[in-house]
């Protein structure tokens, strides 16, 4: 999605303030001294949104929570040959993963990297001379990425160290244990409750990036949905569909095109955003995704060569029903080389960019749309008994991607409705392995396309690093 920013807001740059010539040199500048100002504070949260372009989070193509949410799961595999540099996420993908596993190691240190940045800017602000309202908005952003950052690694790691201050020392972690989930859950919710109060409910074109009302409202959603708390997740993603901030694009492809505008995309209501242009801040979505080696011919010159990175499965190419607009804005299951030659080789589309340099799309990375949305409030209504309510919704998305309404189904066969719609509409957008878990479905789904997964697997272990730093940290059963 193109974004329309000015360089203060580039989110992820670092930040930017029109008085830094009279403030603190930098050579001057300390934890002390930092967060007093409006432009500190500001400053700050661009650090802490930063934080989801780190190499544990969405990365920028290799990303660990790409392989934890998607190559573990059945749709998509590595297309590249095994060797030492992609050791640990084959592990991933073969489901043997150890303790040591430097990806899940990422993922652990990322996230934590991201509280250590909320919980400085959450303690430091009551006392700073910043106007209210401006209290009130660096808030409610600190909360909800504390919200996301939490929310994905107690989904994945289930009990982890709940940490709600700043910690100063190096070593104040080290004796700390893991809180139960329910504890961890408790704080999420509670971010995202205050989040939504205090966030606007529409951002201009020159916040893009930032989170709004919509967005934590949206959060708080999936978080009730995990929770199985069926009757909260209706009514705040009720909200969110009746405040009319977002809608479904006409076109599927238009969601994730480089050329469609802020402004324009209505649906998207939290993502990564990239910007093009050598200035480091580009996407390496596309040129890691493209099959490995397709080189030129695909990519175009200096567009790289081709990671074969999350590379999708002929069980999810297969998934799509006939007629589904969606299946080939999403994936290719073929490309010609520079001989002019089909090569049969599978790989993502929906990131697209062509003509990009390697590394340099601007195509942002989606956490959240308005589709997500939908499915959500038709699962959960659906949950409650309420299936004739829950239909409309499902069959908004199903209308979108040319594809027949459902009729009225049982409620189990909605369920399997809903699972289906959710892999094939929000494939490559890490929903799939959070979704199988979250109902429980992924020891039968996975079991019966031949995965040898195991109950455990439902969580990653917890990084032997850390538990050599802390030996109060206990280890996850089965590793």
């Amino acid at each position: 999605m193109k974004k329309i920013v000015s360089l203060c807001v580039l989110l992820l740059l670092g930040g930017c303030s029109e008085s830094f010539l009279d403030e603190v040199p930098q050579a001057e500048r300390s934890e002390t001294n930092f967060y007093r100002t409006t432009e500190d504070f500001y400053n700050a949260v661009v650090g802490a949104y930063s934080t989801l372009k780190n190499a544990g989070l969405y990365g920028s193509g290799s990303g660990a929570l790409f392989a934890m949410t998607e190559v573990v799961s059945d749709n998509t595999d590595l297309g590249v040959t095994r060797q030492a540099l992609n050791a640990s996420t084959y592990e991933i993908e073969d489901l043997l993963v150890t303790i040591t596993n430097a990806t899940v190691g990422s993922a652990w240190t990322g996230h934590y990297l991201g509280i250590a940045r909320t919980n400085a800017i959450l303690d430091r602000l009551p006392a700073a001379a910043v106007p209210q309202a401006g209290k009130d908005r660096f808030e409610g952003e600190a909360r909800f990425l504390r919200a996301l950052f939490y929310f994905n690694l107690v989904r994945l790691f289930g009990d982890v160290q709940l940490i709600t201050k700043e910690i100063a020392s190096p070593y104040g972690a080290n004796t700390l244990t893991r809180s139960p989930a329910a504890e961890v859950y408790a704080l999420i919710v509670e971010d995202l409750k205050v989040a939504k109060e205090k966030l606007p409910a529409t951002l201009p074109a020159a916040e893009a990036g930032r989170a709004s009302r919509g967005a934590a409202g949206a959060l708080l959603g999936k978080v009730y949905l995990t929770l199985k708390q069926y009757d909260n997740a209706v009514a705040v993603l009720k909200e969110v569909i009746e405040a009319k901030t977002y809608d479904l694009m006409p076109g599927f492809a238009a969601v994730f095109s480089p050329t469609t505008s802020y402004v324009a995309n209505r649906e998207v209501i939290f993502a990564v955003p990239y910007v093009s242009g050598q200035i480091g801040q580009g996407s390496e979505m596309w040129s890691n995704w493209a099959p490995f080696n397709a080189g030129v011919a695909l990519l175009g010159t200096g567009g790289g060569n081709g990671g074969g990175f999350n590379r999708p499965t002929a069980d999810l190419a297969g998934a799509f029903e006939p007629g589904d607009l969606r299946k080939e804005a999403s994936l290719l299951t073929s490309f010609k080389n520079a001989q002019g030659r089909d090569v049969n080789d599978a790989y993502v589309v929906k990131f697209r960019q062509q003509g990009a340099l390697a590394g340099d799309s601007d195509v942002d990375f989606p956490v959240l749309r308005y589709a997500d949305v939908l499915l959500m409030v038709a699962e959960a209504l659906n949950e409650t008994g309420k299936t004739a309510e829950a239909l409309p919704f499902l069959n908004q998305v199903r209308k979108r991607a040319g594809l027949a309404d459902k009729p009225l189904l049982s409620q189990a066969d909605f369920r399997l409705a809903v699972e289906q719609e959710r892999r094939v509409e929000l494939a490559f957008e890490n929903h799939r392995w959070f979704d199988l878990v979250r109902t429980g479905r992924y020891l039968p789904v996975l079991s019966a396309k031949g995965f040898k997964i195991k109950d455990f697997h439902r969580f990653y272990p917890i990084p032997q690093r850390e538990i050599d730093l802390n030996k109060t940290l206990t280890q996850n059963t089965g590793y």
